[in-house]
């Protein structure tokens, strides 16, 4: 398997494994998957690692940040470059610096509204109405890898990811 390639300092991406040629097949979602992008904010890096590692697994293309400025700087970078690449955040809340919270308005702020999913160990009332007032969805730490390919699948695909699991 490919390790993630730094592209800056703090971003870097995992791309799905070259030596599985069955990798697409193993897909909830065949061939699909692969065009999708997705950021996957996490300063914990083994788990960030893993979190990508996972979704590469799944066909996705993941960029990987370790904080929310690392975030904010791959954000408002393919928003320069006039390209919307990010077709799904995954951040975590508490990081050094900034917030995953905190980024995730400033982006909103900004005219962004890609979907987010928005991971935290200290899921409580008021995490819940930060999370929802950002129009994002919360994944509670720690969770299942399982849990975590299904609300990606969900939030990338909504209704066709329910049709095309049930095939």
């Amino acid at each position: 398997m490919k390790g993630p390639v730094p592209t800056t300092d703090c971003v870097a991406t995992a791309q799905p494994p070259e030596d599985d040629l069955d990798w697409e097949e193993d897909s909830t979602l065949p061939g699909i998957a692969s065009t999708r992008h997705v950021l996957v904010v996490e300063d914990d890096s083994s788990l960030r690692e893993l979190m990508a590692r996972q979704l590469a697994f799944e066909g996705y293309f993941v960029t990987e940040a370790s904080d929310a400025q690392a975030m904010l700087e791959a954000v408002q970078s393919s928003c320069e470059s006039c390209q919307n690449t990010f077709d799904l955040i995954v951040t975590d809340v508490r990081m050094p610096g900034m917030t995953g919270l905190d980024a995730l308005a400033r982006i909103r702020e900004s005219g962004c509204h890609t979907p987010a999913i928005v991971v935290s160990a200290l899921p409580g009332e008021m995490v819940q109405s930060e999370v929802q007032a950002l129009n994002a969805l919360l994944l509670p730490k720690p969770f299942a890898l399982e849990n975590l390919r299904q609300i990606v699948n969900r939030v990338v695909y909504g209704d066709q990811c329910q049709k095309l699991a049930t095939i």
